[in-house]
């Protein structure tokens, strides 16, 4: 049989992570292929978080932090001592901060509607620029669950400011709750978006938007620079 990381070479994109998406546990037989498939998607992820932080810089963006990190040494070398400190990261996670790196697409940007330290109408759609941290984010949210709960146990790692926060509004999290050996894990916290949306999923159309996937709630307003950001995504 054709494995999936074959299939998701072949332009099977969609239909693969749907498929190993519903594994709530990764089958040992399958997950070198998993691992394989979230590898390749989050490679293909931080070519568009690149060509992104270039287009917003052009396009005026005054970031609130750096734009784009790669991951660290450290962190590379972190990261399986955090997957077997926390008792198992999905494969969508663990490919994210181990190919990724950390994004921070927040800031200032008139022309696509991005506002921090400027203030946008009420009525106007939150953008929710895309933050993605890197794997020290999480050895630190990791190390203060520790110090605060003693016996570990499950934990909700925030893997981002929600849409107001990142608006420079007071508000919550996105987050992924811990430990998960799922290949694509829910994130949570999301009230732009009606129903479940998974890790994947989210930044699919996180990259569909230019990175900024809460105009995709409010299409018609969207603005008319964000469409020379638009693509398909290849993953």
């Amino acid at each position: 049989m054709t494995s999936y990381h074959q299939r998701f070479l072949a332009g099977d994109h969609a239909q693969v992570w749907s498929e190993i998406g519903a594994f709530t546990a990764v089958p040992d037989g399958v997950a070198e292929d998993v691992i394989a498939v979230s590898d390749e998607t989050m490679r293909r992820v931080a070519v568009h978080v690149r060509r992104l932080a270039e287009a917003l810089a052009e396009l005026g963006l005054v970031p609130a932090g750096r734009l784009y990190r790669p991951p660290t040494d450290e962190e590379l070398a972190d990261l399986p001592r955090l997957d077997e400190e926390i008792g198992g990261l999905p494969a969508a996670l663990s490919a994210c901060l181990r190919n990724v790196g950390q994004v921070m697409f927040t800031g200032d940007c008139p022309v696509l509607g991005i506002t921090y330290e400027e203030m946008e109408p009420e009525d106007a759609p939150l953008p929710d620029p895309l933050v993605i941290p890197g794997a020290s984010w999480l050895r630190q949210e990791w190390d203060d669950h520790r110090d605060s709960y003693g016996d570990p146990g499950p934990f909700d790692f925030i893997f981002s400011p929600d849409d107001m926060t990142k608006a420079n509004i007071s508000g919550l999290s996105y987050t992924i709750r811990l430990p998960s050996r799922a290949a694509d894990p829910a994130l949570t916290g999301l009230t732009w978006r009606t129903g479940p949306i998974t890790l994947v999923e989210y930044l699919r159309t996180s990259i569909a938007w230019g990175g900024l996937p809460g105009w995709s709630t409010a299409p018609d307003d969207a603005p008319e620079e964000l469409q020379r950001l638009h693509v398909t995504p290849d993953f």
